[in-house]
């Protein structure tokens, strides 16, 4: 009898996932921006010796209510709930303008109410900032943990040749917190019958049109969009599928910030390499230059801790300075703590030349997982990326960004291949894309195509998010 039930009750939560998944997030938000704004006032009850005055708790509690009801409508307006289809970095866009335009409106709605002395200046800013803050970090947080469940997820049906549908399935299930899960897939020329793993397949048109109306799909994905879009019979899914995905297999540029033009009836594709914009760069340089000497500011008694057990560690410098490509090929020198013992580039090539497996793994990943050349403080310093802390100097000098493509070595210029057209434009980053996102074991072929991911795709927006997520993987341990 229980089993009915559960299965019942799986149904109706699969059936009503979107309205189940804009509940947990708004439980969220509304937690988060309490939160937020209740620390704020308690971090100015504890500054009162100080700052002097006193904190107005009943108009806090107020203004709270009004503030969360204020951001819940203008990210349900902004499509955040569910957000579905939305990347890490839109979703921090939109997080900013909802909570901003909450401040505002809380702002104008405390003046009418002439309250606007009442409430603290104080409170008000940290609000502003703690809950754009946590409502970010919870968000990436929940979607990362719940996109692993059944529920969370809107179904699409996938629609082309085989050959292209398994790749852009394959997409779909490794980028779950998008929330499209793939459910069908049906080829409309029949050339390959042969099922695609963990996905439907189905055989023709009304096979299709039936399952879409029993699963109550809303989303098709063309992944062979010029052939499909010229074919008459597809007309009808347009009265059944109100939500049609277009992929463009071959898109040479950018695709995050990619925004459209009607050209009388013509789609027109816009986008732009921000990177290699003047302005851009010199907006990237100020605030990588403000970071990193707030950093080193911080940082300072660590590099003093670091170089003493280096020291006592083992015989050489403190400091490796290695050549590295730069910014148009120059080359520079990167600076950072010593992890291996003297001689290591020596003793590389004699590893190499009598060790098969190790040759086959460097030429493979361009790094060692168990390389005899580190010191026991330099496997601490490499698995903690602390290492690489002297490269604050590289940006200050302007050898480097803080964020940006990994630093290559001149040796390595062959393999780069073409990729070095676009990347070698701009500096080098102590951190980037590829190194937060868990792509230690990636092949060489791969860290070049994420670089180029970073520069064809990047804004102010995924700095940010890199930065976020470089606190994790060095928290974690798991290195960059």
């Amino acid at each position: 009898m229980n089993a009915p039930k559960k299965k019942n009750i799986t149904n109706i939560l699969l059936g009503n996932r979107s309205q189940l998944v804009n509940i947990v997030l708004i439980i969220l938000d509304i937690l988060t921006i309490s939160t937020a704004a209740l620390l704020s006032a308690l971090i100015r009850y504890a500054l009162t010796p100080i700052m002097g005055g006193e904190v107005n708790w009943p108009l806090i509690v107020n203004g709270l209510i009004f503030f969360v009801i204020f951001n819940v409508l203008m990210a349900w307006t902004t499509g955040l709930y569910p957000g579905f289809g939305l990347a890490s970095v839109q979703e921090m866009q939109k997080v900013l303008y909802s909570v901003t335009i909450s401040s505002i409106f809380l702002g104008v709605f405390l003046f009418l109410q002439q309250l606007g002395l009442a409430y603290s200046r104080f409170i008000f800013v940290l609000t502003w900032f703690l809950s754009v803050l946590f409502m970010m970090l919870g968000r990436f947080a929940l979607r990362n943990r719940f996109s692993k469940f059944s529920w969370w997820g809107i179904p699409v049906v996938v629609v082309g040749s085989r050959n292209s549908s398994t790749l852009i399935i394959k997409k779909l299930l490794e980028n779950r917190r998008l929330g499209f899960r793939p459910v069908l897939f049906f080829d409309p020329d029949h050339h390959n019958h042969q099922p695609i793993p963990e996905i439907d397949s189905v055989g023709d048109i009304d096979e299709l049109r039936e399952k879409v109306k029993v699963i109550d799909i809303k989303h098709m994905l063309f992944t062979d969009p010029n052939d499909l879009m010229l074919s008459s019979n597809f007309h009808w899914m347009r009265d059944i599928i109100p939500n049609i995905l277009f992929v463009l297999n071959s898109s040479p540029f950018g695709s995050l910030w990619v925004s459209t033009i009607d050209l009388h009836g013509t789609l027109v594709v816009e986008t732009n390499y921000h990177l290699l914009n003047k302005r851009e760069r010199f907006i990237k340089r100020i605030v990588d230059l403000f970071l990193t000497l707030l950093l080193l500011l911080i940082s300072w008694p660590l590099f003093l801790i670091l170089t003493l057990l280096i020291k006592l560690d083992s015989k050489g410098p403190v400091l490796y300075a290695q050549k590295r490509l730069g910014q148009n090929g120059t080359t520079f020198n990167s600076l950072k703590f010593r992890t291996m013992y003297l001689n290591a580039e020596e003793k590389l090539v004699e590893l190499l030349d009598s060790d098969p497996q190790a040759a086959k793994e460097y030429h493979l990943y361009h790094k060692l997982a168990n390389d005899p050349r580190v010191t026991k403080t330099g496997k601490f310093l490499r698995r903690y990326s602390l290492d690489e802390l002297p490269q604050l100097i590289n940006v200050v000098k302007g050898d480097m960004n803080l964020i940006g493509p990994r630093s290559y070595l001149p040796r390595e210029l062959p393999a780069i291949g073409d990729y070095a057209n676009i990347i070698l434009k701009v500096k080098p980053g102590l951190t980037g894309w590829w190194q937060v996102m868990g792509r230690n074991a990636t092949t060489f072929e791969e860290r070049l195509q994420l670089d180029e991911y970073y520069i064809s795709n990047w804004s102010i927006w995924l700095d940010i998010f890199i930065a976020i997520k470089t606190i994790w993987v060095l928290i974690s341990g798991q290195g960059l």
